[in-house]
């Protein structure tokens, strides 16, 4: 009985904080709609408070910072939306106007021909979209393979043998994007929030400076110790930057 009580008090918890979630997600849109950008963010925030994750709703909050001219928490929001959603292009387009009101040009390292690749058809799915094309991979192959056992027909004998090489390929292929997009999305990012803030040679303030970045800089986290992270720029510098001047991507 106490176990139904419980399971009956988190459904309904559960519902109410879903049903607050899109009650909050439509006043911000119909605020953001009004002009009134600042009422919008209250309430998307209000949504987010009710653990609701969608990309959406990021995307919604980058777009009333950028309305507002927050660099910042725009470039963050349509980060966080991105990672939800790798392959819309509506939000792409929006973090590069975002990126745009930065004040830092960091050279990016030049990436090889064969990195670019990689990258650019890993992108053309998400993780689970991969995963799903591993599962589906498999699956033919298996029925190449079967049908190859059991027909007796020549011909479909020989479509069969090209169906098992095919998904074979098709298998290493989508399983290595599988792989690499996991990596690639567990890769730790940040959104440098003060106006302006010095990156240290050593996780202290008494070190030197490396380099001063400004609001909205993006950089790679590469590991923690105490309340600095040492981080890594576009340029390939490392640093060390106070835990509490940035917000983690993810």
């Amino acid at each position: 009985m106490k176990k139904i009580l419980f399971i009956t008090g988190f459904l309904v918890t559960f519902l109410l904080q879903a049903q607050s979630a899109k009650e909050f997600f439509k006043k911000g849109n119909e605020a953001y709609k009004k002009g009134d950008y600042q009422a919008a963010i209250t309430a998307y925030e209000k949504a987010l408070q009710t653990d609701s994750i969608a990309p959406e709703l990021y995307f919604n909050l980058g777009n009333a910072y950028y309305k507002l001219n927050r660099i910042a928490p725009s470039i963050y929001y349509y980060e966080k939306a991105l990672r939800l959603k790798p392959e819309d292009e509506d939000i792409r387009y929006n973090l590069q106007l975002a990126n745009r009101m930065k004040l830092d040009k960091i050279e990016q390292v030049p990436e090889s021909v064969l990195l670019r690749t990689k990258k650019k058809i890993n992108k053309l799915f998400g993780y689970n979209t991969w995963a799903w094309l591993v599962i589906l991979s498999a699956f033919f192959g298996f029925l190449a393979f079967a049908t190859f056992l059991f027909t007796k027909n020549t011909n479909t004998k020989r479509f069969s043998f090209v169906g098992i090489w095919l998904s074979l390929f098709l298998l290493i292929f989508t399983w290595y994007n599988a792989g690499y997009g996991k990596k690639l999305s567990q890769e730790q990012y940040a959104i440098i929030f003060p106006s302006k803030v010095d990156l240290m040679t050593e996780p202290n303030l008494t070190s030197d400076v490396v380099i001063t970045l400004h609001e909205g800089a993006k950089i790679k986290i590469i590991k923690k110790d105490s309340d600095w992270y040492l981080v890594k720029l576009p340029d390939g510098k490392k640093a060390w930057i106070p835990q509490s001047e940035i917000k983690l991507i993810n």
